[in-house]
C-alpha cells in the first residue's frame, strides 16, 4: 500500500470507529462519519475514472469546503498525491508549482476559468472542478510532468506549500506517518476529545489548520465547523454560535476584529473553551481586548511549516511565553559564535525534504537532527520565548527598527486599513523605510509623516510611503514580499513618485 493510501485509510478507520457521530459542517451541510467514509469512496472511484492513470500528482487549489475534504481524503484513497495549494497563489505561482514540482492537474475552484487555463473537466457531484493546463514547454503532451520535474519519495503521502512571502513557494513533502504523529500530537497534547466542536477559519494549506484540524479532529471523533465567506466580527460570532464552538482555530487577523468589535457578542463565546493563534505574532493589545471582552484565552502555539506543530501553552493563568514542548517534541535553545540564541526543534511530524530543492531542509538540520529555525529566543522552565528573528530587525544606520512597532502606528491612522513596513533602498543604495499602505483614501503622505513623526523617534519615521489598493498577504496574513515589491514599484513608476524628494520630506 502507498504512503498516501495508509494515510486515507487511517482517515477512513477514524470514521468507522465514530460511524454515526457528526462528522463535518459547513453552511447548510453535514455529513455524519459514515456518510463522510462513503462519499469519499465514491469520490476517489470517480476521480480515478477522471484522472486515469497518468495523473498521479494533483493540486488542489480551492478554499476550505466539505467538497474540498472530500477530494483531498479520495485522492489519498485513490493512490495519488494531493499538493495542497493556497487558495490565493496566481498564475506565476501556480506556473512554479506545476513546472517545478511536477503537477500536471489541478482541483480547482470552478466559478472563475483556471488562472494557466487549459482543458476543464467537471467532477460529477462536486463543485470543484479539474484543470488540465496546456503542455509546457519541452513536455511532450497535457497532463504530462515537465521533464526532469523532481520525483515524489516513495514514502510522500501529502505535500504542502511554504508561504512564499520572500520568493518562490516550497513544497514539503510529507509521509503519512508525519501527517499522523501531528494529528496525535495535537489530539494529546492539548485535550482536544470526541465532545470538542472546532470552527476553523484557516486555509488546509496552512499548518494551522492542518496540524490542529485537517485530521486531528477526525482522529479523536470531534466535529470540525469550516467558516466561509470573508472574516468579519458579526460572522464569526454568528458562526460561533451555529457550531456551538468549543475550539476557535484562527490567525490573528479573526482576534484583532473581534477584539474591535463596535457590538460584541459575547455570548456567542460563552463555551469556547480554547482560542488557538499562530502564524504571526498576536498584538498584546488585541490578546488583552479580547480576552477581556469575551472571558476566552487566546493560546499561542508554536510550530513551523516544517516541522509541526512544536509548542502549546496548557496553563489557563499564563499569558506570557509560547508554552511548552507537545509530546514528541525537542526543543532546545542553542548560542551562536554571534552571541544570538537560535531555537532548534526536532518533531516526529517533520517533513521529508522540499521537492522543488532537493538537499535543502537537509542543510537546515544540526547534526543531531534539530531544525534550526532561524528564530531567537529562550526557554524559562521548559516554556519557550521568541524574542526575533536571525538577521532580525531592520538595520538602519546601525539602529535596528522593528517593522512591526511602526505598523502599528500606521494601522491606528483614520483612513488605514492595512499596513506593511520593508527595507528599500535609495539611488545612493542606502536603506530607507518604505511603508505601503491600504485604507479609504482619506490621507496623504503627509499625515502619515507627521503622524509618525509625532509617535515615534526620528530614525523610525518611512522615507517613502506608497498607498496601493491592498497589501498582498498570504492566507496566514503575512505580507506576500516579493508581490508587494512588484506592486510597490509599478504604482510608483505609474504616479512617477519623486523619490528623492520624498525621503527628504
Amino acid at each position: 500500500m502507498a504512503d498516501g493510501q495508509r494515510l486515507g485509510a487511517a482517515f477512513l478507520a477514524a470514521c468507522a470507529e465514530h460511524g454515526e457521530r457528526r462528522a463535518v459542517v459547513a453552511g447548510g451541510e453535514e455529513l455524519s462519519y459514515a456518510r463522510f467514509a462513503a462519499l469519499v469512496r465514491e469520490r476517489a472511484r470517480t476521480l480515478d475514472a477522471l484522472l486515469g492513470p497518468d495523473l498521479v500528482n494533483v493540486g488542489l487549489h480551492a478554499a476550505n469546503s466539505i467538497d474540498y475534504l472530500l477530494c483531498y481524503y479520495a485522492l489519498l484513497v485513490a493512490g495519488r498525491l494531493p499538493f495542497l495549494i493556497d487558495a490565493t497563489f496566481g498564475a506565476a505561482e501556480l506556473e512554479g508549482i506545476r513546472t517545478s514540482c511536477g503537477v500536471p492537474a489541478f482541483l480547482f475552484d470552478g466559478a472563475e476559468p483556471f488562472p494557466l487555463g487549459g482543458e476543464a473537466r467537471a467532477v460529477p457531484d462536486s463543485a470543484l472542478t479539474l484543470a488540465v493546463p496546456p503542455a509546457p514547454a519541452g513536455a511532450p503532451e497535457s497532463g504530462v510532468p515537465v521533464p526532469g520535474a523532481p520525483e515524489p519519495g516513495a514514502s510522500t503521502a501529502t505535500c504542502r506549500f511554504t508561504s512564499g512571502t520572500t520568493g518562490a513557494p516550497k513544497c514539503l513533502e510529507f509521509t503519512a506517518d508525519a501527517v499522523i504523529a501531528a494529528a496525535r500530537t495535537w489530539a494529546a497534547g492539548t485535550g482536544l476529545g470526541p465532545d470538542d466542536r472546532v470552527l476553523c477559519l484557516a486555509g488546509f494549506t496552512n499548518g494551522l489548520a492542518f496540524n490542529t484540524s485537517l485530521l486531528p479532529v477526525f482522529t479523536v471523533g470531534a466535529e470540525l465547523h469550516l467558516y466561509q465567506g470573508l472574516p468579519t466580527s458579526g460572522g464569526i460570532s454568528r458562526a460561533v454560535t451555529r457550531a456551538a464552538a468549543t475550539r476557535l482555530v484562527a490567525f490573528p487577523l479573526a482576534y484583532r476584529l473581534l477584539a474591535a468589535a463596535p457590538r460584541p457578542d459575547v455570548g456567542a463565546f460563552a463555551g469556547v473553551t480554547r482560542a488557538v493563534s499562530a502564524a504571526a505574532v498576536l498584538d498584546p493589545e488585541v490578546r488583552r481586548g479580547f480576552e477581556s471582552r469575551y472571558g476566552v484565552r487566546i493560546a499561542d502555539y508554536y510550530g513551523i511549516a516544517e516541522t509541526g506543530p512544536c509548542t502549546y501553552e496548557r496553563e489557563p493563568d499564563r499569558s506570557e511565553g509560547l508554552g511548552t514542548a507537545l509530546p514528541g517534541v525537542s526543543v532546545k535553545v542553542v548560542e551562536l559564535p554571534t552571541g544570538e540564541s537560535e531555537v532548534r526543534v526536532r518533531t516526529d511530524s517533520m517533513a521529508a525534504g522540499y521537492l522543488n530543492a532537493p538537499g535543502a531542509l537537509a542543510e537546515r538540520l544540526d547534526p543531531d537532527g534539530y531544525y534550526r529555525t532561524g528564530d531567537l529566543g529562550h526557554l524559562a522552565d521548559g516554556r519557550l520565548f521568541v524574542t526575533g528573528r536571525l538577521g532580525g530587525p531592520i538595520n538602519l544606520a546601525g539602529r535596528k527598527i522593528d517593522p512591526a512597532e511602526i505598523e502599528r502606528t500606521l494601522l491606528a491612522l483614520d483612513g488605514v486599513t492595512d499596513a506593511a513596513v520593508f527595507a528599500d533602498t535609495d539611488a545612493n543604495g542606502e536603506t530607507v523605510l518604505h511603508a505601503a499602505l491600504a485604507g479609504s483614501g482619506r490621507i496623504g503622505r503627509a499625515e502619515v509623516v507627521d503622524a509618525c513623526r509625532a509617535r515615534l523617534a526620528p530614525f523610525k519615521v518611512p522615507g517613502r510611503v506608497t498607498f496601493l489598493p491592498a497589501i498582498p498577504r498570504s492566507t496566514v496574513g503575512k505580507a506576500r514580499m516579493t508581490e508587494l515589491r512588484r506592486l510597490v514599484r509599478d504604482t510608483r513608476a505609474a504616479d512617477g513618485t519623486p523619490q528623492e524628494l520624498e525621503k527628504k520630506a
